[in-house]
């Protein structure tokens, strides 16, 4: 997130730290679109063939935390917090250097719109879509985007990264907090490419966590996962995340990179990785295709997307930029940038996952907001 989340409490005392109070008080994440009430839980899973690369711990195995939203029946379950067991996290938060003390501190103010331990809407399975977030990124700074999708009859399993996301807590009670590895360039691409295998490994890992989940009697979700509609999505290092995973599982029927480029463009770390053969969506803010990637899009084949969001910035695919204290509760850029990747978010999943084709997606279109490609090209 690095310091893009309701920033900026109080830039002096007194008077002034009063009044950036009052407008954290007024903080709220963006209602859902959809037809139904939002519900939210979370699983913690450990894989025991998979030592934890990031400790030197004996006997320290792979453990992923998953953020779950998921369609719920309106009334039920309880007001769920928007960064649960914050109190917890929060020393860890603020010392990974990725959320300021003063952005800690405020994500308290923050209302949400989903319930926790909610009961699952309907009766029958809902498609599943995983969310890998950015580099040092909690998936709770997501919630814009899934809430959303829950909201339209989605089950979304954010994936909390240990060590790579800001900080999440382990189930021994050990908090892990982000690891930002090195900075020089020759040691960077290395690292980047390690930890990019070994989130699509978590993603592959939740996957058969689920179809367990599913067929567990006792768990209020069981039953009520699609995992033959299943997808993956993700958010800068999450985006070339869900690439590769998508590449190593053909389950997995379709993929979304929000803004995420490495040498291989949205496809891979490494330059001239094959882009996976699932459906594939790009939404970013760069503007310029490179020729090599346009090859790539050409070949995804099940077909690809490419959107250009007209303003946007890395972080606007987070909910930061929606949580910057204001004076006035005006809607404006972030809030236009939250809509419209929303409705590309979902025109993509309701076509490969609902076979509910978009006339969004129909053919290319540009407009002041956005311009939309569409390959192969006719």
């Amino acid at each position: 997130m690095r310091r893009g989340l309701v920033g900026a409490l109080g830039a002096g005392l007194g008077l002034a730290a009063l009044l950036a109070l009052s407008v954290y008080l007024q903080l709220d994440s963006a209602p859902a679109t959809g037809p139904y009430a939002v519900g939210r839980t979370t699983r913690r899973w450990i894989d025991p063939a998979r030592p934890e690369p990031l400790t030197e711990a004996p006997g320290d195995f792979r453990e992923v935390m998953a953020e779950i939203w998921y369609p719920a029946e309106a009334g039920t379950g309880l007001p769920a917090p928007y960064f649960p067991d914050l109190e917890r996290l929060a020393p860890n938060l603020a010392a990974s250097g990725e959320v300021s003390a003063l952005e800690v501190f405020g994500l308290r103010y923050i209302r949400s719109h989903s319930r926790l331990e909610a009961r699952v809407a309907g009766r029958g399975r809902w498609p599943v879509v995983l969310l890998s977030p950015g580099n040092g990124t909690n998936v709770e700074f997501y919630a814009g985007l899934a809430d959303d999708l829950a909201s339209h009859g989605y089950v979304v399993v954010g994936l909390n990264h240990p060590y790579d996301v800001a900080a999440v807590a382990r189930t021994d009670g050990q908090i892990a907090q982000f690891v930002p590895g090195p900075q020089a360039l020759a040691e960077r691409e290395p690292w980047v490419a390690e930890r990019v295998a070994v989130r699509a490994a978590d993603a592959l890992f939740v996957l058969k966590q689920l179809a367990a989940l599913d067929a567990a009697p006792a768990d209020s979700l069981a039953g009520r996962l699609d995992l033959d509609h299943a997808a993956i999505m993700g958010h800068s290092l999450g985006g070339l995340t869900a690439a590769q995973a998508c590449r190593a599982e053909p389950r997995l029927r379709a993929c979304l990179n929000l803004d995420g480029l490495q040498r291989g463009g949205p496809f891979s770390v490494q330059p001239g990785a094959p882009p996976p053969d699932q459906a594939f969506m790009f939404i970013t803010k760069e503007a310029a295709l490179p020729a090599a990637l346009r090859a790539q899009f050409e070949a995804v084949r099940a077909g690809s997307y490419r959107v250009v969001l007209t303003g946007a910035r890395h972080d606007s695919f987070t909910d930061g930029p929606l949580l910057m204290p204001a004076l006035l509760p005006i809607a404006g850029e972030a809030e236009r940038l939250l809509a419209l990747t929303r409705t590309y978010c979902l025109a993509f999943f309701d076509q490969t996952l609902k076979d509910q084709p978009s006339p969004l997606l129909a053919g290319p279109r540009v407009t002041a907001e956005a311009a939309l490609e569409v390959f192969p090209a006719n």
